[in-house]
């Protein structure tokens, strides 16, 4: 059961991008999408199937406390008059409440340039951070959420947003990254941190191709023999290397040089080149 089927059923329902405290609506919530659906509106059956389904989110009040929810949330100013901020998204497995406590302090004590940051859900949270000049770098905050499931027993994954100035929408702005975040969730599962540079060319790029019978042609004429996938995904990560991408795959360099002659010699794309490289890398993203 997802969000839209259930706005089909009850057309009463309202999408926000919160919870609400008001005890006259039953919140669904998926995928960090909370749909308010009046409980006049529901048999008790159906009130306990949804109760089931739903993932457990905060209360919105307790939220709406928070300096940055407005923000966030709602399209209005952030609580400051200066600076630059980025928001990072974390998607835990599970947290207890205990354990909840003791990871914020210890959050604290390792980024003490957070300006906030709440739970929206029981297994996501929102860290608003203020521009520094030792503002760690992607791989360093990998490391620090590694340590962290670590110490906690736990498993997250984050995606680290870009530094906005104060005077934008940081509601459309955090609508924009959280779907990225979950683009990258779906489809790139085996990575721990994500950002903005690391998910726009699979998302924005497979946005416009899915639909061409040109692109999805294509993919099905060249891409007969599975491992082209793994192997033009590897390629790219290595910025066209071949040594690399031998090294990465386990194979022979002599050997993935004669599958890239044949993928050539049948294609006509020469993968050394980042234009033809870029356009295959996209093909195997949007359709594999």
């Amino acid at each position: 059961m997802n969000i839209e089927t259930l706005q089909k059923i009850y057309p009463g329902a309202t999408l926000h991008p919160f919870a609400t405290d008001d005890s006259a609506y039953f919140v669904f919530s998926s995928q960090h999408k909370f749909l308010w659906i009046p409980k006049n509106e529901l048999s008790p059956t159906e009130f306990q199937l949804l109760q089931t389904l739903s993932t457990p989110s905060k209360q919105g009040q307790q939220m709406k406390e928070h300096p940055w929810f407005k923000a966030l949330f709602e399209h209005q100013k952030p609580p400051v008059d200066t600076g630059t901020y980025r928001i990072i998204q974390v998607e835990f497995n599970h947290l207890d409440s205990t354990t909840i406590e003791n990871w914020n302090s210890e959050l604290q004590s390792i980024l003490p340039q957070l300006v906030d940051y709440f739970f929206v859900t029981e297994n996501y949270a929102l860290l608003v951070e203020v521009y520094h000049e030792e503002a760690l770098m992607i791989d360093d905050l990998e490391g620090v959420f590694l340590a962290l499931d670590g110490d906690f027993n736990l498993y997250t994954k984050i995606f680290v947003g870009s530094f906005y100035a104060h005077t934008e929408d940081f509601t459309r702005l955090l609508h924009e990254e959280e779907a990225l975040f979950q683009y990258e969730l779906t489809h790139s599962i085996e990575k721990k941190a994500y950002t903005l540079a690391s998910a726009s060319v699979a998302f924005f790029s497979s946005e416009a191709v899915k639909d061409s019978y040109l692109m999805r042609t294509l993919y099905h004429q060249w891409f007969l023999e599975a491992d082209l996938i793994e192997i033009i995904t590897n390629l790219w990560k290595n910025q066209g290397n071949v040594s690399s991408t031998a090294k990465d795959l386990f194979m022979h360099r002599n050997t993935l040089q004669y599958k890239l002659d044949k993928f050539q010699q049948l294609t006509h794309c020469n993968l050394k080149k980042m234009d033809d490289l870029f356009l295959c890398y996209l093909l195997t993203l949007t359709f594999k």
